[in-house]
């Protein structure tokens, strides 16, 4: 076996050498986008290419305008214009091609579940720090819930797998995931495009955007969302229809063209929704020893609940030249994210439990890049970002009858008749990075990145528990609701506290990458990747359970390959990689005692893992009309070192070294294609499929026996898709017809435990939908 310790050695010695490189593969679009960028990334300005030829995919995963095929690092590009055929409208579905990268949503639309090469979160608490790094237009959105970007008037969405941070503004040791929206243009004429659309399930979609010049030097584009659909379940409760959606977004973006050198790019968004469109957590097995839900996807809750979440936000990025070989940019963001939830705590008919949340982030952050001529043999890029957040957190739990159905006490010390944390969590962050390639010869270049960053977190948590007490008045989700109150008086029962830390760390990488023939590219990539630390907020009743959570470490060292064979006709992208996984931040599930108890997500360090596996991309024109796609994966993931400690009690429940890293399939295959027949009229028609493959998957990490445990685990299943589109002779309308889940697949995307054994709450996938949109350009 090969030392990694000395390896690692040799490869920081280097990096002081040369201070990122990232391999990346693409989809390219029917019609694939080119960009106008200037050098570090300008307004994209889109030139429509033969239908029937692969074009180039142009992406600025490194601050620049590149093809896909030159980046060396694992990266998948995604066409806006892709989404609108397929009725793609959540960014889980729009992902779907890249391998070993998943978006589930087990929380509706709300709150992607993101994994990267087996690395992502299951932890549900407001301060959550997330692996991989969501970016909307250049600027880091924090809150784990900003992520759920509405997909409407975008260029492209470009997804980048391993380590991330010496290029980009905030560290992540899963990957990053970049949304890019379509750019004002100068156009002389006001252009843009209107689509309208509708399907089963009462779905009405609304989207559009106008780009107009004001003046010669400034042009400004404004784009609208709206989606509204009945939910997939009915509750039998009421009858109703359970997980509606309710969604508007905007977007307006103003572009000033100072000068010959300098633009000047302001960006203001909104998005509101109502309804997330969640399938529902469904209790699974008996309760009480009198109920238990019919089989199937429809609820039986008596307290429907609800959850409500804006996000609104600006940015301002200038980018300029200080001269001919330097360039500047500066990007200036706040944003400012709210939810609000309610929820029935016990997934019954029965009124047990309730559930309350109301949360708020406030971002600011300001990142500086200063780059010089990349065309010269030595280019480098340098830069600083800023962070700081505010966030304001309250959970609230509430049983207002004092016996469950069997007649046994429903208030308890460990299920209280109320329950309130909330506390205020405040961060700051502080980066320097830069990176450098080095081009030795026409066909050998190295390129290497260092960051240091520092993170102060502070945080002031406050506990409130009511053991019983009669619900009389009010809102059942204040402590004041509620008379002849019996306050738990075990010592850390109610109170406050406070915790404080600080972190700072290197991390690195470096990719030397070699040009065997101008259509095929090798590169090695190593990169030492960390994920901030944090606290856990997950109690379960006692301030002792807060805690310091501390960085967790990766190590990646991945070797791939870019290559565009057959006259250009075919592309073939492929990678190995090995990682070192450890400190990982873990959440563990703690029971609270009592039927339909629920229970507490606990986040902890400790365990050790590796991963292995491969990836490959194919993209292939096999004839002037038909294009075929496959990707594929291989992940082989595994803790090396994992002892199941409950976090609250210390008492050792199970050893997990074994295990396999949650939703962590070890197979996923995607395979697409599309025929286009070509009309007399000059139009077209385009048929298009695909279907993607995923194994087993588990959802937590310890009882991954499927066979003591089926609800816990999703065994291997497979999804069709199938769309049509009909195409005037110069694109100005469209008409696309789609059908999601062809064969109906009935398939979980979460399980857990909830409370006793034999006791659980899955959640189901979106079953078959079908849709047709109409869109006319101007």
């Amino acid at each position: 076996m090969f030392n990694l310790t000395k390896i690692k050695q040799g490869i920081l010695t280097a990096i002081w050498g040369v201070t990122t490189g990232v391999s990346t593969y693409t989809f390219a679009a029917n019609e694939t986008e080119s960009s106008a960028y200037e050098q570090n990334q300008r307004a994209e300005v889109v030139a429509e290419k033969d239908v029937k030829k692969l074009g180039e995919v142009i992406v600025t995963a490194q601050f620049r305008a590149q093809n896909i095929q030159e980046v060396p690092t694992a990266i998948t590009s995604i066409s806006g214009k892709d989404l609108v055929a397929k009725g793609v409208t959540y960014i889980g579905d729009a992902i779907k091609f890249a391998p070993n990268t998943s978006a589930e949503k087990t929380d509706g639309d709300s709150r992607p579940r993101w994994y990267i090469r087996g690395i992502g979160t299951g932890d549900v608490s407001a301060s959550t720090v997330y692996p991989v790094g969501i970016y909307d237009n250049g600027v880091f959105l924090n809150s784990p819930i900003a992520g759920a970007v509405d997909l409407y008037d975008l260029q492209r969405i470009e997804v980048l797998r391993g380590p991330q941070g010496t290029l980009y503004g905030k560290n992540t040791t899963a990957g990053a995931v970049n949304i890019i929206a379509n750019k004002p243009n100068f156009s002389d004429k006001p252009n843009g495009y209107v689509t309208f659309g509708i399907g089963d399930y009462n779905l009405r979609t609304y989207e559009g955007a106008l780009n107009g010049k004001i003046t010669e030097n400034i042009a400004v584009r404004g784009s609208f969302y709206s989606e509204n659909r009945d939910g997939y379940a009915t509750n039998i409760a009421s009858g109703k229809s359970f997980g509606d959606v309710d969604k508007t977004a905007y977007r307006l973006q103003i572009l000033d063209k100072i000068n010959d050198d300098w633009t000047a790019l302001l960006n203001l968004h909104s998005q509101t929704y109502n309804g997330v469109g969640n399938n529902g957590s469904l209790s699974v097995g008996k309760y009480w020893g009198i109920y238990e839900r019919p089989h199937g996807r429809d609820t039986d809750l008596d307290l429907e609940g609800s959850q409500k979440i804006t996000h609104e936000g600006a940015s301002l990025t200038l980018n300029g030249r200080l001269n001919d070989d330097y360039t500047f940019t500066s990007i200036t963001a706040f944003d400012n994210t709210k939810q609000s939830t309610i929820s029935d705590g016990d997934y019954t008919p029965y009124d047990i439990a309730r559930g309350y949340g109301n949360n708020q982030w406030k971002q600011y952050s300001q990142e500086f890049r200063l780059a010089s001529d990349p065309s010269k043999q030595l280019s480098w890029i340098v830069g600083t970002h800023f962070f700081n957040e505010k966030l304001d957190a309250l959970s609230a739990t509430a049983r207002v009858n004092k016996l469950l159905p069997n007649g046994a006490n429903a208030q308890t010390a460990s299920t209280p008749a109320y329950s309130n944390t909330n506390y205020t969590q405040k961060n700051r962050s502080v980066a320097l990075f830069g990176n450098s390639t080095y081009k030795l010869t026409d066909k050998f270049k190295v390129t290497g990145g260092l960051r240091w960053t520092w993170e102060d977190k502070d945080l002031d948590l406050n506990l409130i528990q009511i053991t019983t007490g009669d619900y009389s008045k009010g809102v059942w989700w204040k402590a004041n609701a509620f008379s002849n109150p019996q306050y738990n008086l075990n010592p850390g029962a109610n109170g406050s506290t406070n915790r404080k830390k600080n972190w700072s760390e290197f991390t690195y990488d470096i990719t030397p990458e070699y040009q065997l023939t101008p259509d095929i590219n090798t590169y090695f990539r190593y990169a030492h990747g960390f994920r901030s630390g944090g606290f856990n907020t997950g109690l379960s009743g006692n301030l002792n359970q807060v805690s310091i959570v501390n960085p967790e470490y990766l190590d990646s060292y991945e070797l791939g390959i870019k290559s565009q064979l057959l006259d250009g006709n075919l592309i073939a992208n492929a990678n190995v990689f090995y990682y070192d996984y450890k400190d990982i931040q873990t959440n563990l599930l703690v029971s609270t005692q009592g039927q339909a108890g629920g229970v507490t997500s606990v986040l902890t360090n400790g365990p050790k893992a590796k991963i292995k596996g491969a990836e490959l991309e194919l993209d292939y024109l096999a004839t002037d009309n038909l294009r075929l796609r496959l990707s594929g994966a291989y992940l082989d993931s595994e803790y090396t070192s994992f002892v199941d400690r409950n976090p609250v009690t210390n008492v050792v429940n199970a050893d997990n070294t074994g295990n396999s890293l949650v939703r962590s399939p070890k197979y996923t295959f995607g395979i697409g294609g599309e025929y286009t027949f070509e009309l007399n009229s000059g139009g077209r028609i385009v048929i298009g499929t695909d279907a993607n493959y995923r194994d087993r998957v588990y959802f937590v990490v310890n009882r991954q026996d499927h066979h003591v445990d089926p609800i816990l685990s999703q065994k291997a299943y497979a999804l069709w898709n199938a769309n049509i589109g009909y195409y005037t002779a110069n694109n100005k309308y469209q008409i696309n017809a789609y059908v999601k889940n062809l064969l109906n697949e009935e398939y979980q995307v979460h399980g857990r435990p909830n409370g006793p054994v034999g006791q659980y709450v899955l959640t189901y996938g979106d079953p078959r939908q079908l849709g047709v949109s109409v869109t006319a350009k101007f």
